[in-house]
């Protein structure tokens, strides 16, 4: 402060701007020019220049800096010793820059979206390139910055200057050692300069570009800690927090890059700052799609193939499947069967098995290009790196196209797997859904990338329990992440959806279904759902999937149980109850007192035909089939499309107190269910 109003070397100081680790800012004036001079006691200064005078690499090094021209980097202009209070000094002098420094942006939310963002820190690399090109491209020449922070850039509009680049090499590390001063900032240090601040290459300030894009992205900082030994050893030891976590709506290619500029070793980040700077330029565009929300149903594939042959010599129609990509193996002709024009095909990767040791008992998956090495299970963990996530998202789309897909799914998981376990510092839920997240995210930027892929759709893969909806945080959560992102539709499983499912438990989901549809305009297919999905395309959902009388729930002890018993029965559908009855092959005798009561079917492949024909496993897929698309195409042309699905529920229910002599009230307690539910649904 004693330099207000003195004059050293024809500079008038006239206003004190602020003091840092090493000296002073002030506002000065000469010749009618204004400046920023930066102060520092000489016992900061380099050994070698208190000893040598000026003529040594130090002052040269300054020399070299004051050459320095470039609209983003901040101008030095003289240089020269002095007094401060007595104390001999040495004083550095700077343009004057207007604005505001970006930590204060920060600080006080002035940084309005991402696109703002970008464009000021593109100007920022601009800057750091210059500096790094000093006297050429070669590694060996240019200026490392050393320490570049928001509180080292000035913002005016979306263009910046850059200051104190060089200051780090005038500073005497033996004086800072010897007072426990730490050389830069740690927080925007990389791991490199930590461990050795003397030997690192302009690969550090990538690192440092990396936590300062993250902050201007977030508004917080990569690692959390309560002091420097923990932050030390998490920027050096520790994956840091992904952005998405502060900012949902974060573009995955942003995420990316501040994920590789943070890589604790040098060679795994940029090669140098004119890479970086690319990444950013290569963005594309992805083209606005329109969203058919028409309603369909989607037939899950096991075994088919004779009856679509047989289907289809009666039906012109297109047919929505779902093909399990295990099934390639054992069922080529079906494979083959659907790549006709007359299918628009999904290709389920089945990726939420290899989360469960039990995919090693099933020949199909282990031959998938994706399946984990050496006996390994797919856990967070196990994908916990970026380059994991894109080659792993890279295998399964890959493999879905290969297989035909028209719609390609995202890799997904059950969020709340029971093979992980809670512990005081794991939430295993908030991982697997953070990581189905992130796996979304490469999926739609690889689908992007490759040429090939343009005509294909994207749906997010999301497998969930049905209770947790009844949290409305979870739901909240669920709702704004994956709507945040440019799938082109979501396919749903949830655990729980059946027969006894609880009222509450119902509500919930069908209420999540339709807000992720009705917020996004994107179709929601409700996935391996029995005859309430017909109920949720009453309502205005897109789809459910189900197979040919089997498939009809979800649930993840399905794929946790080894045990695979023989099925001695077939699952035959009666449109008059809602639902499928189990029927034994060799003795129908459910179907005979239920077609006594009720009439038998007169469809085009059970009519007229003897019960164990009618249950033949083909003709009950034909059967099937037949019946659901034709409800499908009758809930499409009603005007009130609930009140037929409740209607039909109220002839359901009196047509199970018909069957007394086969059922009781509790067989059909989930249609009451139902019903008042779908009463109270909006």
């Amino acid at each position: 402060m004693a330099l207000i109003n003195q004059t050293l070397n024809g500079y008038t100081f006239t206003e004190f701007i602020g003091a840092g680790g090493f000296g002073s800012v002030y506002k000065a004036t000469k010749d009618g020019s204004l400046y920023a001079i930066k102060v520092f006691r000489e016992d900061y200064i380099l050994q070698e220049y208190k000893q040598s005078g000026q003529n040594n690499r130090i002052q040269r090094e300054i020399d070299i800096m004051k050459t320095v021209n470039h609209p983003y980097l901040i101008k030095y202009v003289d240089d020269f010793k002095g007094s401060d209070l007595s104390v001999p000094s040495y004083f550095l002098v700077m343009e004057f820059a207007e604005g505001e420094t970006l930590q204060k942006l920060i600080k006080r939310n002035a940084l309005q979206n991402e696109g703002q963002i970008i464009a000021i820190f593109k100007n920022i690399l601009q800057g750091i390139k210059a500096l790094h090109q000093i006297r050429g491209n070669d590694d060996g020449k240019g200026i490392i910055h050393r320490d570049l922070k928001p509180e080292n850039i000035i913002v005016n509009g979306d263009r910046v200057k850059i200051l104190d680049y060089g200051i780090s090499k005038v500073i005497d590390y033996t004086t800072l050692t010897s007072t426990g001063n730490f050389l830069g900032s740690p927080l925007y240090s990389s791991p490199e300069q930590i461990t050795d601040s003397k030997n690192i290459d302009k690969r550090s300030d990538l690192y440092t570009l990396g936590v300062v894009l993250y902050e201007m992205l977030t508004s917080k900082v990569p690692y959390e800690f309560t002091n420097l030994p923990e932050l030390i050893d998490k920027i050096k030891n520790e994956n840091p927090i992904p952005p998405r976590k502060y900012f949902a709506d974060i573009k995955n290619k942003y995420e990316n890059i501040i994920f590789k500029l943070l890589e604790k070793n040098p060679y795994q980040r940029y090669l140098n700052i004119d890479e970086l700077i690319s990444a950013f330029e290569s963005d594309e565009a992805i083209p606005k799609r329109e969203y058919d929300l028409s309603p369909r149903f989607v037939l899950r594939l096991w075994n088919e193939g004779s009856a679509l042959d047989i289907y289809f010599q009666d039906h012109n129609d297109k047919l929505n499947v779902d093909f399990p990509a295990i099934h390639q193996f054992q069922q080529k002709k079906l494979l083959q069967r659907i790549q006709g024009n007359e299918f628009c095909t999904i290709i389920d990767p089945e990726t939420v098995r290899f989360a469960y040791d039990t995919y090693t008992d099933t020949v199909g998956l282990k031959k998938l290009p994706y399946c984990p090495e050496n006996f390994e299970v797919i856990t967070p963990a196990y994908l916990n790196s970026y380059r994991k996530q894109q080659e792993y998202v890279k295998l399964v789309i890959d493999e879905e196209a290969k297989l035909g897909a028209d719609i390609f799914i995202s890799p997904y998981h059950y969020t709340h797997n029971t093979n992980v376990l809670p512990t005081y510092k794991q939430n295993p839920v908030e991982q697997w859904f953070d990581l189905d997240i992130k796996l979304l995210k490469e999926a739609i930027d690889y689908k992007n990338s490759v040429p090939e892929y343009a005509d294909k759709k994207l749906y997010a893969g999301i497998c969930i329990n049905s209770g947790s909806l009844t949290d409305n945080q979870y739901k909240n959560d669920l709702l704004n992440y994956y709507s945040a992102h440019e799938c082109d539709g979501y396919i749903v499983y949830a655990d729980g959806i059946d027969k006894n499912t609880t009222p509450v438990t119902l509500y919930h989901y069908i209420d999540a279904l339709l807000k992720l549809q009705r917020f996004t305009g994107r179709p929601v297919i409700a996935g391996r759902l029995n005859s309430l999905g017909l109920g949720l395309i009453s309502l205005g959902l897109a789809g459910f999937s189900a197979g040919a009388a089997r498939f009809e729930s979800f649930s993840e002890e399905l794929h946790k149980d080894r045990t695979q018993g023989f099925n001695l029965y077939e699952r035959y559908y009666f449109p008059e109850l809602l639902g499928t009855v189990s029927i034994e092959k060799k003795r129908p005798t459910r179907l005979n007192q239920i077609s006594s009561v009720l009439g038998a079917c007169q469809c085009l492949y059970c009519h007229g035909k003897a019960p164990e024909d009618v249950i033949n496993a083909q003709n009950n897929k034909l059967h099937y089939i037949h019946s659901v698309t034709k409800e499908v195409e009758t809930i499409k042309n009603e005007t009130d499309k609930r009140g037929y699905f409740i209607n039909r529920i109220d002839v359901a229910i009196r047509n199970y107190q018909r069957l007394t002599a086969v059922y009781k009230r509790d067989d059909y307690k989930h249609l009451l269910v139902w019903k008042e539910v779908f009463e109270n649904i909006r």
